[in-house]
């Protein structure tokens, strides 16, 4: 009798514990932890550099990193497509393997990412096969184009494109990197051929290597982790309203496929997202932004219903060979982050301004209805060993700001770099207004250089070294401002 009354009690629990489950709204699952990294642009990280930054990763809790790897690894097939980045250390010596069992043994997983026909590496071979450029509407071939990498796209629809593309690809995950758990296919957003067979056609002639890859590899790796854009199946203009528009494909959808969103070309498509078993968002994130940029890309991502956000973290550190990005020019070295106090091939990651944006990742990740006020608090103990210690926060937070005010891809804030504010501000006439703001960031920059002086706390430390820095780069004029170009 208590037996069967024990029964009938777990099951009245069991029944109870199912009700309260079913009533609670389900949240979309966070697959996809992590960051996207531009290896390829990053020349001067040998293994024990890379082995430190999945250390941190894992301090983030992330599960999953994608590298851009076209272009950085020392294709044997195709030595074109690594010639222009000879100093970087994995075309020297090849040790991205040993690095994925670096971060395998850390519980994430690596995808390898590159763009078919266009971008890093595969850009490369347009200039021994000229014949393969693609071309604008009008017959004559696209524009060179690059980051770091300049080169020319392709024709996907020219038979020696596919094999190309097809070759390269193989290399890379069969032969080079088969320990990786997959693929980022960042599909062409620039320089797309208009040629009269791809014409309106161009994501179609894409999608032929993109299916053919995705079916050999899961072949070989049935788990595998395939990331492709939107753009072969949403019908819609991708860059719509630019130069540069041109129609997406619609074709079947493989629910095998994982879906990126990103908000300069692949627009969130809600019926894709509902087709596909895993989906992610990517935004400037880390690279160019703010604690409050990556609160709003993680609610952005659970708000769409996709099931990660992975944003942008991209240390540059390559040489440039030409201007980029409206001013500099060859020689000039990009510094990871705009990090313009560091040494060349210094770890940028555990400096203090990227730290406060890892910490906003993991706390938002873990936590996105995190109050301002609480994240406030959070960095305090995390910085300043003190919840009640919010005007150093507030210090914090400004200073990062500032370094990343009016930062692109490849230089530092203008803030940071006068010669460079004195360029941009002349070349895109900046209004009174503007430099209004900057001169009263200087002067409080001013004051922080100077308010902790006596801390014997290292993030204080550090936040007055940095700010000291960009200080002495204006100079003084007198004891309450500092110069400003007229």
């Amino acid at each position: 009798m208590n037996l069967q009354r024990r029964v009938k009690d777990l099951f009245l629990l069991l029944a109870f514990c199912a009700s309260a489950y079913a009533a609670e709204p389900l949240k979309p699952p966070e697959q996809f932890r992590g960051y996207y990294i531009t290896f390829m642009r990053m020349p001067l990280w040998g293994l024990p550099e890379w082995k430190d930054a999945f250390d941190c990763f894992e301090e983030d809790r992330v599960n999953t990193v994608i590298l851009w790897t076209g272009g950085g690894f020392r294709s044997k097939k195709f030595p074109i497509t690594w010639e222009y980045n000879r100093e970087h250390k994995n075309v020297q010596h090849d040790f991205l393997r040993e690095l994925i069992d670096y971060a395998h043994a850390k519980k994430i997983r690596v995808l390898l990412g590159f763009t078919p026909f266009g971008y890093d590496g595969v850009n490369q071979f347009t200039i021994t096969h000229p014949e393969l450029k693609a071309r604008k509407a009008d017959g004559s071939p696209v524009d060179e184009f690059g980051i770091h990498c300049w080169g020319w796209s392709l024709c996907p629809s020219r038979d020696a494109s596919q094999q190309f593309m097809l070759g390269y690809a193989r290399e890379m995950i069969f032969d080079f990197y088969p320990n990786a758990d997959g693929l980022m296919i960042e599909s062409s957003d620039y320089n797309v051929c208009r040629c009269s067979e791809c014409s309106t056609n161009y994501y179609q002639r894409e999608f032929s290597f993109v299916r053919k890859i995705s079916d050999e590899l899961w072949s070989k790796k049935p788990e595998a982790t395939i990331f492709v854009y939107p753009h072969y199946f949403s019908g819609q203009k991708v860059n719509q309203g630019t130069a540069i528009e041109s129609q997406a494909a619609q074709l079947p959808f493989d629910r095998r496929w994982s879906l990126v969103f990103t908000p300069h070309s692949a627009h969130f498509e809600p019926d894709l997202i509902a087709k596909a078993s895993s989906s992610i968002f990517s935004n400037e994130g880390l690279s160019l932004g703010t604690p409050t940029l990556i609160h709003d890309g993680i609610q952005t991502a659970r708000s769409m219903g996709v099931t990660g956000y992975i944003p942008s973290l991209e240390p540059f550190s390559y040489l440039m060979t030409r201007q980029e990005f409206r001013t500099g020019g060859p020689g000039k070295r990009t510094k990871p982050l705009g990090f313009d106090w560091l040494a060349d091939g210094q770890m940028p990651l555990r400096e203090l301004p990227v730290r406060l944006l890892r910490f906003a990742y993991r706390e938002y990740s873990d936590n996105p209805k995190l109050s301002d006020a609480d994240f406030h608090r959070k960095v305090a103990v995390e910085f300043f060993n003190s919840s009640s210690n919010l005007d150093a926060v507030d210090d914090l937070l400004f200073l990062q700001s500032c370094i990343n005010l009016n930062r692109d891809w490849t230089w530092s804030s203008p803030l940071v770099d006068p010669a460079l504010f004195q360029k941009r501000c002349e070349n895109e006439k900046w209004k009174a207004d503007h430099l209004e703001d900057c001169s009263h960031r200087l002067i409080r920059l001013k004051t922080i250089s100077q308010r902790y002086t006596d801390s014997t706390n290292l993030n204080a430390t550090s936040m007055r070294t940095i700010a000291n820095y960009i200080c002495r780069r204006w100079g003084k004029t007198n004891s309450s401002e500092l110069l400003l170009p007229r």
